[in-house]
C-alpha cells in the first residue's frame, strides 16, 4: 500500500512542518500531543527507502510525564530522559476519502439587476393571486333554460381472428401457435470479478499516512434469452361506435346494426342543459334532473369563476 508523509502545524508559532519532523522548524518546539497530522491532497507517495521505514515501524508514543513525541524504537524520552514504561502510543485513525468538491454556485446578479428580479417576481405573484381569486370565487345569478343537449352511444365487438406475440408460457388459452423467435427476455446481474477501491487513509501516528482499499464486487448485465410465440386467436374487438344526439328532450338510441358474429359492448350517454345569465352557460346534469327542466325556465345558478356552474335551484 502507498505511503504518503503528511505535515503538522506548530500549534505555537503555526508553522506547517514536514510529517517526520519532531521539532517545529519554526520555533523549536518539540512535538506533544496538542499536534494533529494531516495529508494534503498533492502528496506524492513515499520512495525513499528510510523514510519507508521510518513510516513502517509503528505510531510515535508520548511521554507521560512531558507529552514529547518519540519514535518507537527509543526506550527513553528525547526530551527529559524518562523511560518509556506505561507512555501511550499515538492511535491509528482510519480517515474516509474526501468528497468530490461541490459544484460552484452562480454568481450573484449585481444589486441593480437583483432588485428588478425582486420586482418582477413580485408582480408575478400578485397576478397569479389575483388569476387564483377570480378562478375560484363564487358568484350566484339567475339564469334562463334557452335548450338542451343529449347524445347516446352504443360500442359495437366484432368476433374476428387476430395476431399478437406473447412469451412463451403467456400466450392466451386456445391460441394458435404461428412462429418461435429468441429474444433476449431480461438480464440477469453477476459478479465477474473484485477491484481494488480506495476508500480512505490511515493516520499512522508519526507523521505518515498509508492508503486503503477495499475490495469491491464487479458485475455486468448477463442476458438471458427465452421464446416469443407469435400466434392468432378468435376474440372480440371493438369494431365501431354508433352514436345518436339531438338538441331536444326526446333522447333515443341508436341502432347498433348488429350482423353476425357481432355483440354490444357497452352503452355511453350525457346529457346537457344551455343556460342564459350575464353569458351562455352550458351545464352537464343526470337525465333525471335534465328531463326534470322546462324551456324558457328561470333559476338560480351558483357560478365559479365567471364560467362554470356549480349547482341550479
Amino acid at each position: 500500500m502507498a505511503i504518503r508523509e503528511g505535515k503538522w502545524r506548530c500549534p505555537y508559532c503555526s508553522t506547517v512542518n514536514r510529517g517526520a519532523d519532531l521539532a517545529c522548524s519554526g520555533c523549536g518546539a518539540t512535538r506533544d500531543k496538542d499536534v494533529s497530522f494531516f495529508l494534503e491532497d498533492a502528496a506524492p507517495e513515499v520512495a525513499d527507502p528510510n523514510l519507508l521505514l521510518r513510516a513502517q515501524a509503528g505510531a510515535d508514543w508520548l511521554c507521560q510525564f512531558c507529552q514529547t513525541s518519540n519514535r518507537p524504537e527509543q526506550s527513553q524520552c528525547r526530551n527529559c530522559g524518562v523511560e518509556r514504561g506505561t507512555s501511550a502510543s499515538r492511535p491509528l485513525r482510519d480517515l474516509p476519502a474526501a468528497p468530490p468538491p461541490p459544484a460552484p454556485l452562480p454568481s450573484p446578479p449585481g444589486r441593480g439587476c437583483a432588485r428588478w428580479v425582486a420586482v418582477v417576481l413580485l408582480l408575478v405573484l400578485g397576478l397569479c393571486g389575483v388569476v387564483s381569486y377570480f378562478s375560484f370565487r363564487k358568484t350566484e345569478e339567475s339564469v334562463r333554460v334557452t335548450g338542451f343537449e343529449w347524445t347516446r352511444a352504443i360500442d359495437v365487438e366484432a368476433w374476428r381472428t387476430v395476431r399478437g406475440q406473447a412469451w412463451e408460457g403467456e400466450t392466451p388459452s386456445g391460441a394458435r401457435v404461428l412462429s418461435r423467435e429468441r429474444r433476449v427476455h431480461h438480464t440477469e446481474r453477476e459478479q465477474t470479478g473484485t477491484e481494488r477501491v480506495k476508500v480512505g487513509v490511515r493516520d499512522l501516528g508519526n507523521g505518515f499516512f498509508e492508503d486503503v482499499y477495499e475490495s469491491r464486487p464487479v458485475y455486468r448485465e448477463r442476458p438471458v434469452h427465452g421464446s416469443m410465440i407469435s400466434y392468432e386467436i378468435e376474440t372480440w374487438v371493438r369494431d365501431r361506435t354508433q352514436r345518436a344526439s339531438g338538441r331536444d328532450q326526446s333522447p333515443r338510441w341508436p341502432d347498433p346494426g348488429l350482423r353476425g358474429r357481432e355483440r354490444e359492448a357497452g352503452r355511453h350517454e350525457s346529457y346537457a342543459a344551455l343556460l342564459q345569465g350575464r353569458r351562455q352557460y352550458r351545464m352537464e346534469l343526470p337525465q333525471e334532473r335534465w328531463a326534470a327542466l322546462l324551456p324558457g325556465q328561470e333559476l338560480l345558478a351558483v357560478i365559479q369563476g365567471g364560467h362554470k356552474v356549480l349547482s341550479l335551484r
